[in-house]
């Protein structure tokens, strides 16, 4: 039988330190307006979806309803680059010149400083 990972440290099953649940900071960062970011960066929390438990914890513990801003943000409109360098940009219901864009379109990219352009070609 292979052995057991050591748990006391706070590591989990893969060895990777897991982040502990604290209701009482966590409400008194909630209740002073923080960010998910922020919340994330004090308790030293590296996922939302780690965060998003936490929260959804002390709603059960409290029972009462807690709003963190940025926490449920929609990555349609926030894209972000994923492995091998891919950017994956949800158009669904974005109309281009008052054309909704269909599977088969083809759009040009210019990058310009800051800037990426699509034009639909």
């Amino acid at each position: 039988m292979g052995k057991r990972k050591n748990t006391e440290d706070g590591e989990g099953s893969t060895g990777i330190p897991e982040s502990r649940y604290d209701a009482r900071a966590l409400r008194h960062l909630i209740n002073a307006g923080e960010s998910a970011s922020e919340i994330m960066e004090k308790l030293s929390i590296k996922h939302k979806q780690t965060l998003r438990q936490h929260v959804l914890k002390l709603i059960n513990d409290d029972k009462q309803y807690y709003e963190v801003r940025g926490l449920y943000m929609k990555t349609s409109s926030r894209p972000k680059v994923k492995k091998n360098g891919v950017l994956c940009i949800n158009l669904k219901g974005v109309k281009f010149d008052g054309r909704e864009v269909i599977e088969g379109d083809e759009f040009v990219v210019n990058i310009e400083d800051d800037h990426i352009m699509l034009r639909m070609s």
